[in-house]
């Protein structure tokens, strides 16, 4: 008789238990579905995503030019492949002037006017970089 005691006391416990760890488990998924973040507003909107992407692959392009010619080369080259890949979702201005280059001092000065259109915003920057190679 005391030992089928002990073993309900045990079965009471373990269902206890279970009861408490099910409810716990109830009330916390209630709560983080009302509390987690939409950020898939913030996914669909890459506007500045893109445009910090175009003028960071913008100043790689330039520390990869090696001379005056490979710098025009490679900005040209640039602006036709920003140009075809954003093509359908933005508008890309993507103007820049070389104000000077000298292949003699391995030196360079480029003026940048990059703008980023699309339905939600317009992003734009203008720089001046040095470069020397």
């Amino acid at each position: 008789m005391l030992n089928l005691l002990k073993s309900r006391k045990a079965q009471l416990y373990i269902v206890s238990v279970v009861g408490i760890v099910t409810i716990l488990y109830a009330i916390g998924k209630n709560l983080t579905t009302s509390i987690v973040i939409d950020t898939s507003e913030l996914a669909l909107r890459n506007d500045h995503f893109v445009f910090n992407n175009i003028v960071e692959k913008t100043l790689a392009t330039l520390n990869a030019s090696k001379s005056c010619e490979d710098l025009r080369f490679n900005l040209e080259e640039f602006k036709s492949i920003i140009l075809r890949a954003f093509s359908p979702e933005f508008r890309v201005d993507y103007n820049y002037t070389i104000i000077s280059c000298n292949d003699a001092t391995r030196s360079a000065t480029v003026s940048f006017n990059i703008t980023l259109y699309s339905i939600n915003s317009e992003i734009g920057t203008v720089f001046r970089k040095n470069i020397n190679w």
